[in-house]
């Protein structure tokens, strides 16, 4: 069920993130003591190979979660056209000229009515199209699902190398029978900046919440 409330939307972050995070501290758990009983040993080897694997769908999965969440919580306000934000007010005017160039004369119309009368037309958001991770969640896809719904993202470009080598490739290897071999003791770095990732990820989340950053800014900015 879509949120309604900011407590509604912080309940599902935190319901999202605290299972992840129980599954990856139980796998670390498991890794550390294989690699400090043999870290070369095959079930060593597995397990690290497993826990970057698992490292990224936990990453790609809360990043929809989140985003999700939070692109259905803005669809409910159900605002006008003038108040969106430029991020959410590019998303929504590009769907409706797609569906318009298409043909499609209710969009057509849609489109009309937006322009027409910005004031008095509440958006129809595409919330089913824009968190859209390509099932590979790289950094140039993160960026595009950010500013389609107006989230700051330029905090995660230190994240670029991580996101796209270590973690997408990474689980790309692994999931394709591929030699890709984790050094000893890398687990617990990745684990622990992937869930730095998440929890930057919420904050981020559930401050554009408290404060409104959804719409449009007085000054006339996204």
């Amino acid at each position: 069920m879509a949120p309604r409330t900011i407590n509604e939307i912080a309940d599902l972050l935190d319901s999202s993130f605290a299972w992840r995070r129980v599954e990856l501290q139980a796998l670390g758990a498991a890794i550390a003591d294989a690699e400090r009983d043999s870290p070369n040993a095959p079930l060593a080897r597995a397990l690290a190979r497993s826990g970057v694997a698992l490292l990224y769908a936990h990453w790609e999965g809360f990043f929809k979660d989140a985003c999700q969440a939070y692109v259905d919580y803005v669809a409910k306000r159900r605002l006008l056209y003038s108040e969106l934000n430029d991020g959410f007010l590019r998303t929504v005017m590009m769907s409706l000229g797609k569906r318009a160039a298409t043909g499609d004369e209710s969009g057509l119309a849609v489109l009309f009515e937006s322009i027409r009368e910005p004031e008095k037309s509440r958006a129809r958001i595409p919330k089913n199209t824009i968190v859209d991770t390509k099932s590979n969640l790289r950094y140039m896809v993160l960026v595009e699902i950010m500013k389609a719904i107006g989230f700051p993202y330029e905090h995660f470009a230190t994240k670029n190398a991580l996101i796209d080598k270590t973690l997408c490739d990474g689980r790309n290897s692994i999931a394709h029978g591929r030699d890709y071999f984790p050094t000893s003791g890398s687990f617990a770095v990745l684990h622990a900046e992937v869930l730095e990732m998440m929890e930057d990820l919420r904050n981020v989340i559930m401050s554009s919440v408290r404060t409104e950053q959804y719409k449009r800014s007085s000054s006339g900015g996204g």
